[in-house]
């Protein structure tokens, strides 16, 4: 079957490599491709096209977020309502990811990464969407953290463990673990190599270490340990290098991030997050000289001063020295990827948060990547930076650049149009009128397809 090619015509692009908007293009479309770029008056459009005027509107890549959790956002994995939500859904955690990447594709993030969840569940929700057997954002996911343990252990919800029963939780816990969880810190080297190396062969796309342990909620947020010595994380980096998949570090403190630099990670989670302790300058040196992405996770200022306002835990990660070390980053030119950590929370959940702090959450996908730009802004980045910082700069993180993250000849035709001009008012990427993904318009009044989590209860 051969496709019709479409052409978008007169539209203002923001290509998303950090250049002006280019006023009066055509952008052609053949396949899952961008095949031509240019001047309205000089591109030409193949006979047969579908053509659609794009007068009046504004054409940016598909968003792109670094780093999300498309079972559950880690506001609530922490938290009560963390055994319900696990219960309920048993069975049908393929179901609930798929969900979850369908509402960020409704809003026009085409390509997720995915960096803590159900290993088997969420590589079989990346399979059937890249089959296309289901609908979603497209899916890189790394599964487990290696060297962190499940939902119901002292990483996340310890409290959870001892209200549930044992065999639940056990299960739960070995699901997420897929035999690299905390144990291995237990383990000599050569037996958490053979471990890593075994886990990586069940096809995950990238690595996500746990250079520090998560226990903050459980022992609290005034210490922060290391999981693995040198030795052994050099030892994990070997194995992904060897698989040839992307570096990401968990770290939770200064010393973490210098560990994180010293094994050359591809990607920082949440660089920002040192457990309230400001950079040291030379720090910030390291991260600008590095090759090293930093993925930050931020709050902006509405919602920041709402959190304070309740006294909400969120509010301690909003300001502070959290905003601190992003500005400082983004005054320093460090590379800057989107990461919002957000997930498909329970409607129970949610009903529980007081409307202030669950009104433009960013930890709720949907919303969290206009969110995460706003904030961006808001701290010093300009527009197009922060445009970027959601489309390409991701894809150059995870070396993904060639095929995602910006509007190029020969690379998938991921794209949203808006009808106001985000380069006035980042909050105008909102304003989508239409999403393309590898070419394709995405119903968007259809999404998500079987809603459950957020349909639920009726």
């Amino acid at each position: 079957m051969t496709s019709t090619p479409t052409a978008i015509t007169n539209v203002h692009l923001i290509d998303g490599r950090g250049g002006q908007s280019q006023p009066g293009t055509t952008v052609v479309v053949d396949g899952d491709r961008f095949t031509a770029i240019g001047p309205t008056a000089s591109t030409e459009v193949p006979a047969g096209a579908t053509c659609i005027d794009g007068t009046g509107r504004w054409m940016v890549p598909g968003y792109v977020n670094g780093n999300v959790h498309l079972l559950d956002a880690w506001m609530f994995m922490i938290g009560p309502g963390t055994i319900e939500y696990l219960a309920r859904w048993e069975g049908q955690y393929v179901e609930v990811i798929e969900e979850a990447a369908q509402l960020v594709l409704r809003n026009g993030v085409t390509t997720v990464f995915d960096t803590y969840n159900a290993v088997e569940p969420v590589l079989g929700a990346r399979d059937r969407i890249n089959a296309g057997t289901s609908q979603g954002a497209r899916i890189f996911a790394a599964g487990t953290i290696v060297g962190m343990g499940g939902p119901l252990s002292a990483d996340f919800h310890f409290a959870g463990r001892q209200a549930a029963s044992q065999s639940f939780a056990n299960r739960i816990d070995s699901l997420f673990e897929a035999g690299v969880g905390h144990q291995l810190s237990l383990l000599p080297r050569n037996e958490v190599r053979a471990r890593v190396r075994d886990y990586l062969s069940r096809g995950v796309d990238i690595l996500k270490i746990a250079v520090s342990d998560h226990i903050f909620m459980t022992v609290g947020t005034d210490r922060s340990y290391q999981t693995f010595t040198r030795p052994v994380l050099d030892a994990i980096v070997e194995e992904a290098r060897s698989a040839g998949v992307p570096v990401l570090t968990h770290s939770l403190s200064v010393e973490a991030l210098e560990t994180s630099l010293d094994l050359g990670a591809d990607v920082l989670i949440h660089a920002n997050y040192t457990m309230g302790q400001p950079y040291p300058h030379s720090l910030v040196d390291r991260i600008v000289a590095s090759d090293s992405w930093a993925e930050l996770q931020t709050v902006h200022n509405q919602h920041r001063e709402a959190l304070e306002e309740l006294g909400s835990f969120g509010a301690v990660i909003a300001g502070g020295a959290y905003a601190g070390n992003e500005r400082t980053l983004i005054k320093a030119n460090a590379k800057i990827m989107m990461g919002t950590d957000a997930g498909c929370p329970s409607v129970d959940h949610l009903a529980d948060l007081p409307l202030a702090e669950r009104e433009d959450r960013p930890w709720t996908l949907g919303g969290d990547h206009f969110h995460w730009t706003q904030s961006m802004v808001e701290k010093g980045m300009t527009p197009l930076e922060a445009i970027s910082g959601a489309t390409l700069n991701v894809a150059r993180g995870y070396g993904k650049d060639d095929l995602i993250g910006s509007v190029e000849e020969g690379k998938l035709a991921d794209f949203v149009l808006l009808e106001r001009n985000p380069l006035d008012d980042i909050r105008n990427l909102r304003a989508i009128t239409d999403v393309y993904q590898g070419g394709v318009a995405v119903d968007r009044d259809a999404l998500p397809t079987h809603p459950l989590v957020t349909t639920h209860p009726a």
